[in-house]
């Protein structure tokens, strides 16, 4: 199966031609409609514990496996998930905290 990612239109490229949207814009507003993903999933590189986690697109963290003690999510302000498995939603610049004694499997999933 080949997955076809979206791709947003060059700075170049105009929205409008003659009053009408052009393909290419017309072609990235529909494949946001239909929820295509922006890219594949990206496997996060662990370092020591307590490992930092700042998303850099809004997306989802799965985080699974290991030995996780805790994960907390900061925006505004700090919470405590009460989840040490699973997947997060998160926005650009939100923040996960996870602290493990056995590294966990932290994947990324753009949206």
């Amino acid at each position: 199966m080949t997955v076809t990612y979206r791709q947003v239109p060059k700075y170049e490229q105009p929205i409008q031609n003659n009053g009408a949207t052009t393909t290419s814009y017309y072609r990235w507003f529909q494949d946001i409609d239909k929820g295509t993903p922006p890219e594949g999933e990206m496997n996060v590189s662990m370092t020591g514990s307590p490992f930092t986690y700042t998303a850099s697109a809004r997306g989802f963290l799965i985080i699974t496996g290991g030995s996780v003690s805790s994960v907390t999510f900061q925006r505004v302000k700090v919470y405590a998930t009460a989840q040490t498995s699973g997947m997060f939603p998160v926005s650009s610049g939100d923040v996960l905290v996870i602290t493990y004694s056995v590294i966990p499997t932290v994947t990324f999933v753009p949206q």
